[in-house]
């Protein structure tokens, strides 16, 4: 049995019947009124105030932020029915499960020796850190106890399986023969995935040992990998989502400190540069993320060396600038949270941290700090963005802007370019139709689904002259669907929509699109245009590829007549749309 969209809702949020529908407060974003609906004959819901929607699945994703398999899973555990599918690896997933279990026996094992007598060390420090009981029972820490094998022993005690140790990183095999325990006089750190299993461990020295490093980690394993995890985003998630924003520090203390001090909406990045995995894994709950590193030299690298990952994946960025000698940690404890908040809220965008940067920069050194600034402006996706930016460079750091211009022209060039040698006029080319073609492309087809699912009477109109496939455009699958159901004779519903597109910012974007009102327009000119748009760019498309084809023809002193006929002959078409 499917699970009821109500039902499933309802076990998070408190709902009230509104008509046909039930209203409750949005848990994607803070709002005073109700404006969060759930339509159970439609199975979806929709929020009017951030146009965030779909069906269960959609729903589970974005509050739970699990994948789609996920989801289905957790939905098929909560009706009671068993998933049947045909595995792809059967022992990997066997090992998969093993590892989750193993770990946490091992979490059990170390939170355990924790509140034994054997840990009261560990725990008086933890309490002179000002970390209270709760906090650490709720994060799940522990503590290894000196020696080589406790957990050697206990596993033995308990039937588990060395090899399974091992695997999980927990153990360590002698050359000589035997193993052990990896994690030894040290407080230890669970961290978690999102689904609330721990897939490695972090572990302190509890004691002054110059011989062995402050922190060790759980080396990577079939469940854990290093840059697909921010410690802390398990516990902290509800209130990112709440407060819409993440706070980033680098260690399990820092983190620690501030969630006792209750600023919770914090995630760790573990002492190591941020990567793409990182930066998606917290845009499933917000976009804004604030920077809060030490403030030391070493502190300010790792603000920068993360940025240009949280750039490019669409997260606006904000620095939280420490005063000298202090780091999270040591900040809270000694002015409290209060001061904190306030931090927070005074953040600099991160422009405006990185200008100020290159402003203080001697003569010398600021054209490169220039360019490593515009370097990180090629990253932003959206062109807007980027022109905003560049225009307060150019104002702040008084450049002509036409040059700033040019220059971060030259870089996006650069990076985007094919690996094969092209003129400066194919970079150009190239460059500019990356730059300006792809919002028009997005556009459109966004606008053309738009069209079709309010006016379907123009899908003669669009379907007639739309060419078969494009790149570049988000929805396009959304619009191909559309096609097929002209062809087949048959009417798009949104039900339907909904659920053949379970990837998030699909079924939220059929959702609001049906929730718009759209009136007062000439439709079939407008699709018209949409479709104008579509055919031109593919045919820059081709035009592109062409040109490239003719550069390598050229270096190798090959005809190209052809080739550059075929070109005039798709300019012209281009001209005459």
């Amino acid at each position: 049995m499917a699970t009821d969209i109500l039902d499933l809702v309802s076990g998070y949020l408190t709902l009230k019947k509104r008509g046909q529908n039930y209203f409750g407060l949005c848990p994607f974003h803070q709002e005073k009124t109700p404006s969060f609906s759930v339509n159970p004959e439609k199975q979806i819901f929709y929020c009017f105030g951030c146009q965030t929607g779909g069906n269960v699945f959609a729903f589970l994703m974005q509050y739970e932020g699990v994948s789609f398999p996920e989801a289905v899973k957790m939905l098929a555990q909560r009706a009671g029915i068993p998933l049947e599918f045909e595995e792809v690896d059967p022992a990997h997933t066997r090992e998969v499960e093993a590892l989750y279990s193993v770990n946490e026996f091992a979490a059990r094992f170390y939170a355990h020796t924790l509140w034994s007598e054997t840990g009261k060390a560990a725990r008086d420090y933890l309490a002179s850190r000002g970390l209270s009981d709760d906090d650490l029972r709720d994060y799940g820490l522990g503590y290894a106890a000196s020696g080589w094998d406790h957990l050697v022993k206990r596993a033995q005690e308990e039937q588990v399986e060395l090899s399974l140790l091992e695997k999980a990183g927990l153990v360590v095999k002698r050359e000589a023969g035997g193993t052990y325990d990896r994690f030894r006089d040290r407080i230890i750190f669970p961290i978690y995935n999102l689904s609330g299993k721990v897939v490695a461990f972090g572990g302190r020295r509890l004691h002054d040992d110059q011989d062995t490093p402050k922190y060790i980690n759980s080396p990577e394993t079939a469940i854990y990998e290093k840059g697909k995890h921010l410690y802390g985003l398990y516990h902290g998630r509800d209130e990112v989502r709440k407060l819409d924003r993440a706070i980033f520090v680098e260690g399990y203390m820092d983190l620690l400190s501030l969630v006792c001090h209750g600023v919770r909406n914090v995630a760790a990045t573990l002492g190591t540069a941020l990567t793409t995995g990182q930066a998606h894994l917290i845009r499933r709950y917000t976009k804004n993320v604030v920077l809060m590193y030490d403030s030391d030299s070493a502190g300010s690298a790792a603000t920068l060396r993360g940025a240009d990952v949280l750039l490019a994946a669409g997260l606006a960025v904000s620095v939280a600038e420490l005063p000298a000698g202090h780091d999270p940690d040591s900040f809270v404890r000694e002015h409290g949270t209060a001061a904190v908040r306030e931090l927070v809220a005074e953040a600099k965008n991160l422009f405006d941290y990185r200008l100020q940067q290159v402003a203080e920069l001697p003569p010398q050194a600021r054209t490169q700090g220039i360019r490593s600034l515009l370097q990180s402006l090629a990253k932003v996706p959206d062109r807007i963005d980027r022109s905003l930016l560049l225009a307060r460079i150019s104002q702040v750091l008084e450049i002509n802007e036409k040059t700033l211009w040019d220059e971060l022209e030259s870089i996006i060039r650069q990076t985007r370019r094919r690996p094969a040698r092209q003129s400066a006029v194919g970079r150009r080319l190239q460059g500019l139709t990356a730059l300006a073609g792809r919002s028009r492309i997005e556009q459109a087809v966004e606008d053309l689904v738009r069209i079709l699912l309010h006016h379907w009477d123009v899908a003669e109109t669009v379907f007639t002259d739309l060419p078969e496939s494009v790149k570049d455009a988000s929805k396009w699958p959304i619009l191909a669907y559309l096609r097929n159901c002209f062809t087949s004779g048959g009417t798009p519903r949104e039900t339907d929509l909904v659920h053949r597109f379970q990837e998030l910012d699909l079924s939220a974007f059929i959702v609001r699109t049906f929730n718009e009102k759209l009136e007062g327009m000439d439709f079939t000119r407008w699709a018209t245009d949409c479709v104008r748009t579509i055919k031109k760019h593919a045919i820059d498309m081709q035009l592109q590829s062409l040109r490239e084809e003719i550069l390598q023809l050229q270096q190798q002193g090959e005809p190209v007549t052809a080739l550059l006929k075929r070109c005039m002959e798709l300019e012209q078409a281009k001209n005459s749309l």
